[in-house]
């Protein structure tokens, strides 16, 4: 007896080979569409790195100009302390009020040996007397006429060398300024390259995440593609099955067939004997009819 597998059998099987084939699919497409979002994360992040790298680069270009004042408003200071103790040592060696009031003092006493010389009588005793006192007190006016010239001269140069501090620690001054500000910048930029980094840090996390939900549905996906090869070959030896049994069946038929058309053959031919027979008894005369 031929075995026959139930047609519901094999519907069921193609029934949820389908379902599988379905359930792969949307999750292929699931994985796709986490795979580009993926992408895209990973891309932003790339895209936030090379800010990052500009903003370093900018931010390295801040400092060094702050470095660069810093060391202008050093020795800008330097040079001034530098002036400073030289202004110092030409003070020291100048003797300041007390030249200028000496040198009051010795004029108004030549101007009054000079007035007694000419106005009063004296004897040639005193005459000699006031002559070497005053031309001993000329002799010193001649001195701190001198040293009143260097006096001036020396504060000229204190005043230059004043003056050249003061431009010294004024333009010290805008250096630091400008120092502070460059500095400012570069904080600044410390700022938006933290706030950057914030930004790559969460695209990271977003992006592993994606990744991790990625590899699931791929992993699904693969899962539910084993079982439809397993599906597959069952539906396939099932529709294998039940074509043999086909087969089968239409041998036996055509065997069947086959059986039938050669008794009906053996029976024509038969008939065609007796037929034969027949007509040749008549032609005879031997057939006796109604015995």
């Amino acid at each position: 007896m031929v075995r026959r597998k139930s047609l519901s059998e094999l519907e069921h099987a193609e029934i949820k080979l389908e379902d599988l084939i379905g359930r792969r699919d949307l999750l292929n497409e699931e994985a796709r569409i986490l795979r580009q979002e993926r992408d895209l994360v990973h891309e932003k992040k790339r895209e936030v790195s090379a800010q990052v790298r500009d903003q370093k680069g900018r931010r390295a270009e801040f400092i060094g100009e702050a470095r660069a004042h810093r060391q202008a408003r050093n020795g800008l200071q330097a040079k001034a302390k530098e002036f400073i103790e030289v202004r110092r040592k030409l003070r020291a060696h100048g003797t300041g009020a007390s030249v200028r009031e000496e040198l009051r003092v010795v004029k108004r006493q030549v101007s009054e040996m000079d007035l007694r010389q000419q106005t009063a009588t004296l004897t040639l005793s005193e005459e000699n007397k006031l002559l070497d006192a005053l031309k001993a007190k000329a002799q010193r006016l001649r001195e701190l006429e001198s040293l009143k010239g260097d006096e001036d001269k020396l504060s000229k140069e204190v005043k230059d060398i004043d003056a050249s501090i003061t431009d010294l620690f004024a333009t010290a001054d805008r250096e630091h300024v400008a120092s502070l500000e460059w500095s400012e910048k570069a904080r600044r930029m410390d700022a938006e390259i933290e706030a950057l980094l914030t930004t790559i840090a969460t695209l990271a996390a977003e992006g592993d995440q994606r990744h991790e939900a990625f590899l699931e549905a791929r992993g699904k996906a693969d899962e539910v593609h084993a079982k439809i090869v397993e599906m597959r070959e069952k539906v396939l030896a099932e529709r294998g099955a039940r074509r043999a049994e086909a087969r089968e069946a239409r041998d036996a038929i055509r065997a069947q067939n086959r059986s039938v058309r050669t008794a009906l053959d053996d029976q024509r031919k038969l008939d065609q004997s007796a037929d034969e027979a027949l007509r040749a008894l008549f032609q005879k005369g031997r057939v006796e009819i109604g015995r």
